[in-house]
């Protein structure tokens, strides 16, 4: 079973969480927290996934942790993509129909993360108008020309849609913290924490932690 930060996780029960003791009440009284977890950036260690759990509010989130066995399916950001049509009438709709219009020119790996994604994912509304609009996109390799051509598109977007940027053998950053701070230094988001990072001679070089 393959495991990406991100992902979605669903188990049969909320008693199948390993570390419950103790957890705050609106984890057992939730819709979003019953059934379904995200997996946060962390390293997995005999076979236990560190997922996070969500509330009805922003301020209501919890990290814990599920044995793999426990895990019933997996749904990546990138398999939400198909599923957008599916949400004409949410408000985030026109956004990313633009986005996956666009990004489609250019065969690129993305999908819906956050509380879009996970609504989509679950159907499980957790969106409110107020709500950020969150994607991951997925590279092999860093693409410094790529990345300023999907800034310019998004500066043209009608709301603003935040893209962290994954590589897989490396971490994920921010593209708006890319395209500001690409010479003096910005933070990537690694398993084993945040560090600072740089375009040195056209490489990302890690420096000291943040």
């Amino acid at each position: 079973m393959e495991l990406n930060v991100h992902d979605i996780v669903q188990f049969a029960t909320i008693n199948d969480i390993e570390n419950s003791v103790n957890p705050p009440k609106w984890v057992k009284d939730a819709a979003a927290s019953q059934k379904f977890g995200v997996v946060r950036r962390m390293p997995i260690m005999n076979s236990m996934i560190p997922i996070g759990l969500r509330g009805e509010t922003r301020e209501e989130r919890y990290g814990a942790f599920i044995h793999q066995r426990n895990i019933l399916q997996v749904i990546s950001p990138v398999s939400l993509v198909d599923s957008i049509e599916n949400f004409k009438e949410q408000l985030y709709y026109p956004s990313l129909n633009k986005v996956k219009e666009e990004f489609e020119k250019y065969n690129l790996r993305w999908g819906p993360t956050g509380s879009v994604g996970f609504e989509i994912a679950t159907s499980i509304q957790v969106t409110t108008p107020t709500s950020d609009i969150d994607i991951c996109l997925y590279l092999d390799q860093l693409d410094s020309e790529l990345l300023v051509k999907v800034g310019n598109f998004l500066e043209g977007l009608d709301c603003r849609i935040d893209v962290q940027v994954e590589i897989p053998s490396i971490g994920a950053f921010l593209l708006n913290d890319y395209l500001k701070y690409e010479k003096t230094g910005f933070i990537i988001r690694t398993k084993f924490g945040p560090h600072l990072c740089a375009i040195v001679n056209g490489q990302m070089k890690l420096g000291a932690n943040s």
